[in-house]
């Protein structure tokens, strides 16, 4: 699971299979947002309350309404 804190009580995590949740209460319970597309995430940031990255199997994702909704930034080049 990847976690980020990008403010003093938001939380952001995200399991395995790309479920982004958020926690408003510095973890004490969380609520599902949604899930990041393009396969198994890689890495994951978030730069505030509303603005999130991650970088999947098959690209980078981003969400500026707090996990809502992502677009492909850069997809991941095969060979």
């Amino acid at each position: 699971m990847f976690l980020a804190w990008p403010a003093m009580t938001t939380l952001y995590g995200v399991d395995p299979a790309g479920t982004l949740s958020m926690s408003a209460d510095t973890g004490a319970t969380w609520t599902r947002i949604s899930t990041i597309p393009g396969g198994q995430p890689q890495a994951f940031t978030a730069v505030d309350a509303h603005h999130v990255l991650a970088a999947t199997t098959d690209g980078i994702y981003e969400s500026r309404d707090a996990g809502v909704t992502f677009a492909r930034l850069l997809p991941l080049a095969t060979d």
